[in-house]
């Protein structure tokens, strides 16, 4: 499971880079499509847009602050080095790294807490299964823009 965590984050990341280095797809670029299609996916009405979006943002912000960023970072600094760091220094990355995606999972689960406080359980569920889906077809798209471009070399 956690593996595939740090495949999809991986994934994820390669996208925007990907995408950024012929389109210039930004992050905020990024963002805005995902807005769109999860907000295509679970079909809200303009109150419970405006409600989920302030609740969904609000969250994404402080999972990226609170987790991911930190996680960012400590990749950073130990996979330039991987094969030279001492077991201790792995032990702790692993423990860090795994404190951190625990950290991120607690806050969806707040999150959705908050989101059912306003919308139905079959919302929320439309929420996590569009965010699913997003990231597959970001993968999906990946995938086909790297065969592409290996079948012209």
């Amino acid at each position: 499971m956690k593996m595939n965590r740090f495949i999809l984050i991986i994934a994820i990341l390669n996208i925007s880079y990907t995408l950024g280095q012929e389109g210039k797809m930004s992050f905020e670029r990024l963002k805005a499509i995902k807005m769109t299609f999860i907000t295509e996916k679970i079909g809200l009405n303009e109150n419970e847009e405006a409600f989920f979006w302030r609740i969904y943002n609000d969250y994404e912000k402080k999972i990226y602050e609170r987790s991911s960023q930190k996680i960012r970072s400590i990749r950073k600094k130990y996979f330039k080095e991987i094969d030279n760091i001492s077991s201790l220094e792995a032990y702790k990355a692993i423990n860090q790294m795994n404190n951190l995606e625990n950290l991120a999972l607690e806050l969806k689960e707040k999150r959705d807490l908050k989101l059912l406080d306003s919308l139905s359980p079959n919302k929320v569920l439309k929420v996590q299964h569009a965010e699913y889906r997003f990231k597959r077809e970001m993968i999906f798209k990946i995938i086909k823009k790297t065969n592409q471009e290996a079948e012209k070399q």
